[in-house]
């Protein structure tokens, strides 16, 4: 049935119904999965829901995921539609509107569904088909698996329910609620975070921010915290739910990377090393900072480059450079060029043939100015005279 004859607020009025059933009030993922695709479609979005949107504004995933590679969306689909078609199936359901998830799609479909007989008993806890709890188990098993946590605040941001963070701080569920879990934040990190997470519970931002997280064995490990609102009938924040992620080997990482990275420039800089690349395809070059200093320029076509060695030079270049381009072997070679202030220098590259994930390739290479190596020809002529 469209939805339209539906009505948005009958809509909003079962997706709340189903958010406060057993499968799904105490599965945190799958409450914010349902409401985030209901919420798009509502909003005329709903033909735009990709995996990629999906993970990352409703489930937690970083701005990095890549869904070849991850399948937590198609993983959460298929236990979202196992849940609802058991929720469905209950004949003492009492939601008169069904939201469905089809195969093959992500936007939900609605109906209505004719009301459960008079008497019926409500659903239950203890009621939940095997099927939903033997889905929630292997659910479980991924968050632990996977190294998340799961938490539910109420509208104000205060802690309510949190799967896996107990056990890895250390701290019990008393310590954690309301603003406790604040306390296993880095000292450093705890007054930006409690910060960043007021302000989206006052302007209903998802929040999205990364900190330091103390373990149970004392070393604080960085974590990305991810959460989204879930909004009741008439609007309102009814509660937020999220997940922090494990990201310390990530950011470790990062951190390693940039200090290495910072080490070479920081040594190129002191050998008067130049950084260059070449475009296989569109022969355009670009350098490191240090060219400008060197020639005069950083980037330009290829042929302004070879513009400025000397033309005795020039084909003991492109001997070595035009194989190169063709991965046919090195860059190596000693030049003159005659740079930007009209100095005479000598230049020492070499270089070697990178092929790029897109199917391209790149030139890349060092270059060094080596003029003091060789004798100034001046000064040899005046040797010469005044021998």
């Amino acid at each position: 049935m469209d939805r339209e004859a539906i009505g948005s607020e009958n809509i909003h009025a079962a997706l709340d119904a189903l958010l406060n059933l057993p499968p799904l009030k105490k599965s945190p993922q799958l409450s914010a999965f349902l409401s985030y695709v209901v919420r798009e479609s509502l909003a005329g979005r709903g033909s735009l829901l990709k995996s990629y949107t999906i993970a990352t504004d409703a489930l937690g995933r970083s701005t990095s995921f890549d869904p070849a590679t991850d399948a937590i969306v198609r993983v959460e689909a298929r236990r979202l539609r196992q849940v609802l078609q058991q929720i469905y199936a209950d004949p003492t359901c009492p939601i008169g509107v069904r939201i469905d998830l089809p195969l093959g799609r992500y936007e939900p479909s609605f109906r209505h569904v004719a009301p459960p007989p008079p008497g019926a008993a409500p659903v239950r806890a203890e009621d939940e088909p095997d099927g939903v709890r033997e889905s929630e188990q292997r659910y479980r098993a991924l968050v632990e698996a996977s190294a998340a946590v799961e938490w539910r605040t109420g509208p104000d941001g205060g802690l309510v329910q949190t799967f896996g963070l107990s056990a890895r701080t250390g701290l019990s569920e008393a310590e954690l609620q309301g603003f406790g879990w604040l306390d296993a934040l880095h000292p450093h990190d705890r007054g930006g975070t409690e910060v960043l997470w007021r302000a989206c519970c006052q302007s209903g931002t998802p929040l999205d921010a990364t900190y330091r997280v103390r373990h149970r064995d004392g070393q604080y490990r960085w974590m990305l915290g991810r959460a989204i609102p879930i909004e009741s009938a008439d609007g309102a924040i009814r509660e937020w739910v999220g997940t922090m992620a494990d990201i310390d080997e990530q950011v470790r990482a990062q951190e390693a990377l940039r200090t290495s990275e910072e080490r070479l420039r920081l040594a190129m800089s002191a050998a008067e090393m130049m950084t260059w690349d070449i475009d296989a395809a569109t022969r355009e070059v670009s350098c490191s900072e240090i060219g400008e200093s060197l020639m005069g320029v950083t980037r330009g076509p290829l042929d302004e480059f070879l513009a400025m060695i000397l033309p005795e030079d020039l084909p003991v270049v492109l001997a070595s450079l035009e194989p190169a381009l063709r991965g046919e072997g090195a860059y190596d070679a000693q030049y003159r060029i005659t740079d930007h202030e009209g100095r005479l220098r000598w230049l020492s590259a070499r270089g070697s043939l990178v092929r790029t994930p897109g199917g391209g390739a790149r030139l890349i290479g060092v270059a060094c100015d080596v003029t003091r190596r060789y004798p100034d020809p001046v000064v040899i002529e005046r040797q010469r005279l005044t021998a």
